[in-house]
């Protein structure tokens, strides 16, 4: 080969730049959020660039590149821009499904573009078009904050999933969006459909009505074990299994806690063996709560959204206990008194109750609460949150825990923005402000003191758990 010829022929070949700079853009992101592929990252950057530099060089580089451009312009679009990390690891996967079902209403038309399914979380792309939709109604008065509205199945709230949807985004051909949500406890079936209904478009009523199709990927599930305490042995976390997707991991365990710590919290943080955290979606679901001699056994689960890497040989599980307790409800009496928690030992001496105009003062004292363990917001927002209750509210649930139901309108009463007169003495106001002072009668009503906020932040550690992975 000549190189004057060469060089004709490629200064006169037309190059579609902004396709050509859109397709490395992706490939770039595609290749950092690929956590699966971290180990084998390098080598595989160098022949994928020596690759590209023979595929330039033979002029058989764009021929595929516009074809695959062509296939998916608009899910490029929506997995760069809108949707999850999960969503855009599948699509980067070839996971996901390609769909193209359209339903019109008011000259307004939507379409699901895609949807997939990994490890209980599934997830859906629209787009949305029509002459009369503006950006300028996304911020519209009484609307949804997303730009849209909708409902799952039959609309009903104990049918609905958790889940997160992003705002409408405009492109050339109208907005686009994506939805992910988490279905709980059970797995789908192979012919499941999720029904959903679009009751609003950007300011736009109108009804699109959609039984899509969720394709079902096998996980693998594989038992595991491993078993941690804390030093006292009151908590206890014992690994059951781990699910592993393509983009997500499911890990299931069972803890075992005392008895008053059933609304306690145990949030475990994953590393793999190479030191890189996994992204958690969820909190301690919790799958099922018995009591067995005085304790407390939860099974739970937690899904992350990340995958386990195929090389990986174990797993590091750091457990951390959050303690709670119901807020600790005790009369208002005359001062000085004692409000004491009746978990933590957490207590408030109250040194005088006021009452000017329509406000009611409590200055009180915040003792048993080492002030070096906390920073100073975690006092501001134990101030915030004490609050009044009418005392007739006020039931007993048997185990020594004031509860309450079917309050009336005026029962619960927040406080105003809490008061700090001695941060180095603990001292605070707590505020109360009423509409008609000359009905209220103090002793009507009790405190609700919540030391929870103390318990939750002064986490228990548990000993670290390595979970070995079987041969993969």
């Amino acid at each position: 080969m000549k190189k004057e010829w060469f060089d004709q022929y490629w200064n006169d070949m037309e190059v579609p730049q902004e396709e050509l700079n859109q397709a490395i853009t992706n490939g770039i992101r595609s290749g950092k959020q690929s956590k699966r592929k971290r180990k084998r990252l390098k080598l595989t950057t160098i022949i994928s660039s020596a690759a590209a530099s023979l595929i330039l060089v033979s002029g058989l580089f764009f021929s595929p590149v516009t074809e695959v451009l062509a296939k998916v312009p608009l899910l490029n679009l929506i997995y760069d821009e809108v949707t999850t990390s999960v969503g855009s690891e599948l699509f980067a996967s070839d996971l996901v499904t390609e769909l193209d079902e359209t339903a019109t209403d008011n000259g307004v038309n939507v379409t699901i573009t895609s949807a997939y399914y990994d490890n209980h979380l599934l997830g859906i792309t629209f787009k949305a078009e029509g002459d009369q939709l503006s950006a300028k109604n996304m911020d519209k008065d009484n609307g949804p904050e997303p730009g849209y509205g909708y409902y799952l199945f039959d609309g009903k709230e104990q049918n609905q999933l958790s889940g997160s949807m992003s705002g409408l985004k405009k492109t050339d051909d109208g907005f686009i969006g994506a939805m992910e949500f988490y279905q709980p406890n059970q797995s789908i079936s192979n012919d499941f459909t999720l029904p959903i209904t679009f009751t609003s478009i950007l300011g736009e009523k109108g009804t699109w009505r959609f039984d899509i199709p969720i394709e079902k990927r096998p996980a693998d599930k594989v038992v595991i074990e491993g078993e941690t305490t804390t030093k006292t042995g009151s908590y206890s976390l014992i690994m059951n299994s781990i699910t592993k997707g393509n983009a997500t991991t499911i890990l299931d365990y069972k803890t075992i806690r005392p008895k008053g710590g059933k609304n306690d919290h145990i949030n475990i943080d994953v590393f793999d063996d190479d030191g890189n955290r996994l992204s958690k979606r969820n909190i301690g679901e919790i799958l099922s709560i018995e009591e067995k001699s005085g304790r407390i056994q939860v099974q739970e689960r937690s899904l992350f959204t990340s995958a386990i890497d195929t090389n990986d040989d174990y797993l590091m599980i750091y457990p951390e206990v959050s303690r709670d307790e119901f807020d600790t409800i005790h009369p208002i009496q005359q001062s000085p008194f004692e409000v004491e928690s009746k978990r933590f030992g957490y207590k408030i001496v109250v040194n005088k109750v006021l009452k000017q105009n329509q406000h009611l003062i409590i200055d009180y004292y915040i003792k048993n609460v080492d002030a070096k363990s906390y920073k100073k917001d975690i006092f501001q927002n134990f101030a915030d949150q004490i609050k009044l209750i009418r005392s007739e509210d006020v039931i007993s649930n048997g185990d020594g825990q004031d509860q309450y139901e079917n309050l009336k309108e005026d029962s619960l009463i927040l406080g105003k923005k809490g008061k700090v007169i001695n941060q180095e003495e603990l001292h605070f106001q707590s505020r109360f402000k009423f509409d008609n002072p000359e009905k209220f009668t103090m002793n009507d009503y009790s405190l609700m003191v919540p030391f929870r906020i103390f318990g939750m932040n002064d986490s228990i550690e548990m000993k670290p758990v390595k979970v070995y992975l079987p041969n993969q």
